[in-house]
């Protein structure tokens, strides 16, 4: 599948995101820190070929080109599955796969969509709720900042968001906090980064 027909994913009705990740005055179509490593798990792993690797790194570095960031993980999904309602499962299958590879034991949670937007610790951590915006990593809950959890549908992009969530933590309070890390189904994914990223 060639770009153009991969680039669907980009397309939709919903309305823009606040501004994010820029290569000068335009949106990126990927977090850069999220899709290099991405790209380098692919590889390292043998999950994707050297062409898919070279034109998701061609697409996510490019300008926004739709309504939404995205995952470097639907992408891979957009080039190999031509019918959009059947990408979910190779994203899930992508996600999965690197977890496995890279040793995590990460749990697929169902049913992640019904948690509620912990607003009060998005509102003392200004800064960490844009990051986690930019990688597209909700924050399912936290608790007095000593236990956070992440999800999302990318294992690199949750090791990325537990570096900056321990950072952010520890900056305030001197102590590291115990970051649970969740996988999540795309659909959830979604329905959590609409609530909480207004995507």
């Amino acid at each position: 599948m060639n770009l153009e027909a991969a680039s669907t994913i980009q397309n939709g009705d919903d309305p823009a995101p606040p501004a994010g990740t820029r290569l000068g005055n335009a949106q990126l179509a990927c977090d850069p820190a999220c899709l290099e490593r991405t790209c380098q798990s692919l590889q390292q792993f043998e999950l994707a070929t050297e062409e898919e690797v070279r034109q998701l790194y061609s697409h996510g570095s490019a300008a926004l080109a739709g309504p939404r960031p995205w995952d470097p993980l639907e992408f891979v999904a957009a080039l190999r599955v031509s019918e959009p309602d059947a990408r979910p499962v190779e994203v899930e299958r992508l996600g999965r796969g690197l977890a496995a590879a890279a040793g995590q034991a990460l749990t697929l949670i169902p049913f992640a969509a019904r948690i509620p937007t912990p607003s009060s610790f998005y509102d003392d951590h200004a800064d960490l709720r844009l990051q986690c915006h930019q990688l597209l990593v909700p924050i399912l809950y936290a608790e007095e900042m000593e236990v956070v959890g992440i999800a999302s549908i990318n294992p690199v992009a949750l090791d990325l968001a537990e570096q900056f969530v321990v950072a952010d933590i520890h900056s305030r309070t001197g102590n590291n906090p115990l970051i649970s890390k969740l996988l999540l189904h795309h659909d959830s994914w979604m329905s959590l980064c609409q609530k909480q990223f207004a995507l």
